[in-house]
């Protein structure tokens, strides 16, 4: 009876282990850096947006290759001029196909940016909008066939 108690110890211990392998290597950090920050000023944030009529125009949907992607910025019905926008791809699956580009402002508050989206997945897609008086993003999954 011992040695069967002994087995199931170790069996037990084992198991253990390898659990805490398996989640230590398979650790990914946090979904979003620096996330107390973050949502500490979120609703001031919103706040701002509201008082400020800010309006993000995002694109429809993306394609596996090349994008040219266009976001329209308006702030109370009228074109938001010399902001600096941001777009970031990453792939859910895989952290070496994250990738930020910088938006060039092709007409009054409209950016755009070539956005290539290497292969199929669900694709994390951020835009991110700064200007002197407010600094915001918004953030989609996108299913890319």
């Amino acid at each position: 009876m011992k040695i069967f108690l002994y087995g199931l110890y170790a069996v037990f211990l084992f198991a253990m282990g390898t659990g805490f392998y398996f989640a230590f290597r398979g650790f990914e950090g946090l979904v979003e850096e620096n996330y107390y920050e973050k949502a500490s000023g979120y609703f001031r944030t919103k706040a701002i947006e509201d008082s400020l009529g800010l309006e993000i125009i995002l694109p429809d949907s993306l394609r596996k290759g090349n994008n040219a992607v266009e976001v329209a910025v308006l702030v109370q019905g009228k074109p938001l001029r010399q902001a600096q926008v941001n777009f970031f791809t990453g792939n859910v699956s895989e952290r070496r196909y994250d990738a930020q580009h910088d938006m060039v402002e092709r007409s009054p508050g409209v950016y755009a940016a070539e956005v290539p989206v290497p292969f199929s997945g669900t694709w994390l897609m951020k835009v991110e909008v700064a200007t002197e008086t407010i600094k915001t993003n918004r953030k989609w999954f996108a299913k890319i066939e």
